[in-house]
């Protein structure tokens, strides 16, 4: 139990930071239901289109007003606009604490190339690349084999089609959708239900929505980098409504069934993102019933649960603190019961440039282990 709980806590302090940057679901507080409006994909992540830039360039720290680069080679690369493109690089450092293992210092660069390319006719292409110079495998656990992880990462490749404003479709390789879009992929209600960084599984899906709704149904089958026992094809939905209609009180609700060589997976959660002045609450838990073919009769199958809840305060638009609270539990015969803490405080200072600090606190409760980290992260990115 000690070895496991060691194992499980270290991966998820070192997730923590492994996420790319991005915009936050904290857009919320002021009436961006979705993440559509300033992304060029409807599922977030990627390029911004011309009126997220602005509003990424007003959000931040210089407060200016947004304009597009003038360098020749950004406008010969842009094919008269109809490439959109960006360069990142994140810097994190990171010291943990723990009872057992001992401490860690750990230092890794990461790049990540993301492209949009307009084809005309409603069709596009869209693709992001990452590089790293350490890879950070989720751990293997007595019920899901790791992942295989790799220096070069392929997250997205998709071709999208807009059929109308209100309808997309999209096929190939990307995250699943998830309820509560954090770019943190360490959490519990991520790394644990086949969200996390290395998890690209490919599918079909579609987005469909108005002001009020957006649903999403899809359909996936197992990428190329999962392991043999790790394949799980399945299908599922998210569906969400804006209650008050102002943007600012979006429910939802997320079903998910998939089968694989090692077994099924049967997940059913509830979000919510709601904002209201400065303040604002993001908040998911699911449980999913899952079975595995080297279980005994005895247990037949066991349950899931993961909980995630954040309560965001901004500062000032480019200055935003938050608390979040997350607890896991799985039972017999894999039983297992973590809760963790963190206080996180993220500054953009331009749209081209973020500095992030966190610390975090987490305890399996079974074998009695606490860990320790904070982590101190710069995301800088290329003119658009």
């Amino acid at each position: 139990m000690n070895r496991t709980g060691a194992i499980a806590l270290t991966a998820a302090v070192g997730l923590a930071w492994s996420a790319p940057a991005r915009a936050l679901p904290t857009m919320i507080r002021l009436g961006y239901a979705n993440c559509a409006a300033c992304h060029i994909s409807p599922q977030g992540g990627g390029p911004l289109n011309i009126y997220g830039r602005a509003i990424d360039e007003a959000q931040s720290l210089r407060s200016a007003e947004y304009r597009p680069s003038e360098n020749r080679l950004v406008k010969l690369l842009s094919v008269r606009g109809l490439v959109q493109q960006d360069l990142r690089a994140v810097f994190a450092d990171q010291r943990s604490w723990a009872g057992h293992p001992p401490g860690t210092a750990v230092f890794r660069p990461r790049l990540m190339y993301r492209n949009v390319t307009d084809l005309g006719k409603g069709f596009r292409l869209s693709a992001i690349v990452t590089g790293e110079t350490k890879f950070l495998p989720r751990p293997p656990l007595h019920y899901d084999p790791p992942a295989s992880p790799s220096t070069i990462v392929v997250n997205t490749a998709l071709v999208h089609y807009r059929a109308s404003k209100t309808l997309e479709f999209a096929a190939g390789s990307d995250q699943l959708p998830t309820g509560v879009n954090v770019p943190d992929l360490g959490v519990f209600i991520k790394s644990r239900n086949r969200y996390g960084y290395y998890d690209s599984p490919v599918q079909v899906k579609a987005f469909w929505g108005e002001k009020r709704y957006l649903v999403i149904p899809f359909a996936y089958a197992p990428a190329g980098n999962q392991p043999d026992a790790g394949r799980e094809s399945g299908a599922g939905t998210l569906a969400e409504f804006d209650l008050l209609g102002k943007g600012k009180t979006v429910v939802g609700v997320s079903v998910l069934r998939g089968t694989g060589v090692g077994g099924t997976r049967q997940m059913v959660g509830g979000y919510t993102r709601v904002g209201f002045g400065r303040w604002g609450i993001l908040a998911e838990h699911d449980f999913a019933d899952r079975t595995r073919d080297s279980m005994t009769p005895a247990f037949g199958s066991f349950r899931q649960q993961a909980s995630y809840a954040q309560i965001f305060w901004a500062m000032r638009e480019w200055l935003v603190a938050s608390a979040i609270g997350e607890r896991l539990r799985v039972e017999q015969p894999f039983a297992e019961q973590l809760t963790a803490g963190k206080l996180e405080i993220a500054a953009r200072l331009t749209n081209q440039a973020s500095v992030g600090l966190v610390a975090r606190a987490q305890r399996n409760q079974l074998a009695h282990i606490w860990g320790k980290s904070v982590t101190v992260q710069v995301a800088v990115k290329t003119a658009q």
